[in-house]
């Protein structure tokens, strides 16, 4: 009996771990992220080119950046949450970039591909 008790115990801790680390994914699936989280938060890294990148995502989708040496802030800088994915969108005076990835909410760090013209390049930022 007592071995019984044991085996069932086990299996029960087993059940409730598996169980509720599914719980953030179903979250995700059920109310999924607008990226509200993310609204006066920076995030930093460098890609795959060797270029730094930093990131303050603002609200109603503004967002200031740095690149290199280069601080920016212009209107026309935008960033988007929708269906799973982030979307960074950076008028660049040589032309459009942008940065896309899957997203979820209460992440460390994004994965991103970057595109500008024929030009590609990956960038995984994190919170600072």
């Amino acid at each position: 009996m007592t071995r019984l008790r044991i085996l069932a115990t086990a299996v029960l801790a087993f059940t409730l771990v598996a169980g509720t680390s599914g719980c953030a994914q179903i979250s995700e699936v059920l109310n999924p992220s607008t990226g509200e989280e993310l609204v006066g938060t920076t995030w930093t890294g460098t890609d795959s080119d060797g270029d730094e990148w930093g990131f303050e995502f603002q609200a109603d989708g503004g967002l200031a950046f740095t690149y290199n040496e280069g601080s920016y802030d212009d209107d026309t800088d935008r960033w988007t949450v929708e269906n799973g994915q982030i979307a960074i969108a950076i008028a660049f005076e040589t032309g459009a970039a942008t940065l896309t990835g899957p997203y979820t909410r209460d992440t460390a760090s994004i994965d991103l591909e970057g595109e500008q013209g024929d030009a590609t390049w990956t960038l995984t930022i994190a919170k600072d």
